[in-house]
């Protein structure tokens, strides 16, 4: 009874920090995946139409345009437009921000465009800088945000655990926070620099 108790003990112990593990793997496992989906598309756009660069001609003049291109180039990837109910939980629940503060969603009220990818991974284009000159969180000179819910409808809905967020540039594609040297990703922080951290550790190590 006593080796049965102390058995009990040690999986209440252990399991939940493998279930944990286990779940981060496949975190960064799916992120890896929609990193390669996403910037083999915004490269073959780019090959075909050149900077996105709207002073300077470019495709990145309206959400319409930059979401149509993608759609091109995402094979099997589901057409949602300006749907609320494709990306995960909008006008349904807070996401929330990786130090547990909520992190309120109102993008049911604006024209963003997005996807739902063939594995259910969740893209939604948020906005458009018309010269490439947006910046937040370490990222700069981009031209659009691009959010990515990496497995879609399934909590936890957190920015930096399943919610990642990518920045077209006039160059392709790169994670958020990869620009700036000191752009934190910590579970004190907010998570949007992660993208960066993630990818580049090849592992979630916090």
């Amino acid at each position: 009874m006593i080796t049965l108790v102390i058995i009990g003990v040690i999986a209440a112990i252990t399991v939940p920090t493998l279930m944990n593990n286990t779940n981060k793997e496949e975190y960064v496992s799916r992120l890896k995946k929609t990193y390669s989906t996403l910037s083999q598309a915004t490269n073959l756009i780019i090959a075909e139409e050149g900077t996105p660069r709207a002073d300077k001609g470019g495709w990145a003049n309206s959400i319409d345009n930059i979401y149509n291109l993608y759609r091109k180039h995402l094979v099997n990837a589901k057409e949602c437009g300006s749907d609320t109910g494709c990306f995960s939980q909008l006008n349904k629940t807070n996401y929330k921000y990786l130090n547990g503060d909520n992190y309120t969603l109102n993008w049911d009220t604006q024209d963003f465009k997005k996807l739902i990818l063939a594995d259910g991974t969740q893209i939604m284009i948020e906005t458009k800088h018309d010269t490439c000159n947006g910046s937040f969180n370490g990222s700069t000179d981009y031209c659009a945000p691009i959010w990515v819910d990496i497995n879609g409808e399934k909590k936890p809905n957190i920015i930096g655990r399943d919610v990642f967020i990518f920045v077209l540039k006039e160059k392709g594609l790169y994670p958020a926070g990869c620009d700036k040297e000191d752009a934190i990703c910590e579970t004190t922080s907010n998570g949007k620099a992660c993208t960066c951290r993630v990818l580049r550790e090849g592992a979630m190590n916090y």
